[in-house]
């Protein structure tokens, strides 16, 4: 049963399943008999009420629900990011029902679309919906004063683990963030350090919510995951957005005064 599927849906659907799906009807005129392909009317799968539940909040989940009509047996979803020069970028991987908001959500409208289908694969109607009620991702107001604190500061250090080689090994290392420049130390030993520049990015794997990738100026990607000592799993998009708040200042000179929006999707 798809989610949002009623119960007794689901048997109206499975007794649909034991009927032909192309059937006949007669009519007598007393003149001339006329067969009817009652196949090719049938009405083509649907969605109704498709909302999404859910904190639209970096590290939280959402899910997208609504009831299937028609014979729809499956469907096809696609998250996607509105930007607002009326861009949408389609998220690479992101076909199910449920999505983890990240900070690269952040300052952007996200929504689903769902195509519906039967069992003898007919399409129906593509259904979006927007989340948030169609405004932008935003952090939650805990992790933007964080992050607020910490811009003011000028530094901050956080627990992490280092991916040592192409095998799956970490070492414990401590990533440290100053106005231009960061390091990430391993049992004390300064492993990498290196000044904000143009190329520093910090990028997100998909289905990884504990990791993150630094991309210095040399293209050399540093992969880190967030230490499970902290209490929830938007920490990593919290250091995510701390960093690239961080980059946004060193490249502006020092500037201060944008927001956190402006930053996650251009860094």
């Amino acid at each position: 049963m798809q989610p949002g599927t009623s119960v007794d849906e689901s048997l109206a659907l499975k007794k649909a399943d034991e009927t032909p799906p192309i059937s006949k009807t007669v009519v007598n005129d007393t003149k001339n008999i006329f067969y009817f392909d009652d196949g090719d009317d049938a009405p083509l799968p649907a969605l109704e009420n498709l909302q999404i539940s859910g904190e639209p909040y970096p590290g939280h989940e959402l899910q997208a629900c609504g009831y299937s009509i028609n014979g729809t047996t499956s469907c096809n979803f696609e998250w996607v990011c509105h930007l607002e020069d009326g861009t949408v970028n389609y998220i690479d991987g992101a076909k199910k029902p449920n999505y983890l908001v990240t900070a690269d959500d952040v300052g952007l409208c996200l929504a689903i679309e769902v195509q519906p289908l039967d069992d003898r694969n007919r399409k129906g109607e593509l259904v979006k919906v927007f989340a948030n009620d169609n405004r932008k991702i935003a952090c939650h107001p805990d992790m933007q004063s964080n992050i607020d604190k910490t811009l003011h500061i000028g530094h901050a250090s956080y627990k992490v683990s280092l991916a040592i080689g192409f095998v799956d090994i970490w070492e414990e290392a401590t990533l440290s963030i100053e106005r231009e420049s960061y390091t990430i130390k391993c049992n004390n030993d300064l492993t990498i350090a290196e000044k904000f520049s143009a190329s520093t990015a910090v990028k997100i794997p998909f289905e990884k919510p504990a990791e993150l990738v630094i991309i210095g100026s040399d293209g050399c990607e540093h992969c880190l995951r967030v230490d499970n000592e902290w209490p929830d799993i938007s920490s990593r998009d919290e250091i995510v957005l701390t960093l690239r708040s961080f980059i946004k200042t060193a490249l502006q000179g020092g500037k201060k005064g944008f927001k956190i929006g402006e930053i996650c999707c251009c860094i």
